[in-house]
């Protein structure tokens, strides 16, 4: 069975990389609506409904390329998650919140993490064999 390491992960923003990422995730939902009825046995039944996504992209803070440099909270923007060198998904996005974490006692390198919700159908990778 082959495996795909993450050691080769990246974000683009509009074929430009963003600095000092560590790490990203992707989940995609679908909102899918229960019902019960006389057909139904007394179980409920699904029926898929509007698909949704959203996720998270973790990051050191790079002063020389700052990732607030790129986006901003409330920004649209199309996020390429590279899963390696060529498999990505392209999910356009707004930017839903910028969090940066400071720990004063350990002296930790200073970093955060960006949230976004899709902002419309995205892509998923081709893998291909």
């Amino acid at each position: 069975m082959a495996t795909i390491s993450g050691k080769n992960g990246k974000v683009l923003i509009g074929g430009t990389p963003l600095a000092e990422i560590t790490d990203w995730t992707f989940h995609a939902t679908s909102l899918n609506h229960a019902y019960a009825s006389s057909s139904t046995g007394g179980y409920r039944r699904r029926v898929a409904g509007v698909k949704d996504g959203g996720g998270s992209i973790g990051f050191k803070l790079d002063p020389a390329a700052p990732i607030t440099d790129d986006f901003d909270e409330g920004s649209a923007v199309t996020l390429l998650l590279y899963l390696d060198a060529t498999r990505y998904y392209s999910v356009p996005a707004l930017i839903d919140a910028i969090q940066l974490a400071v720990d004063i006692s350990s002296g930790d390198v200073l970093g955060g993490t960006a949230t976004f919700s899709a902002n419309g159908p995205w892509t998923k990778p081709n893998y291909g064999s």
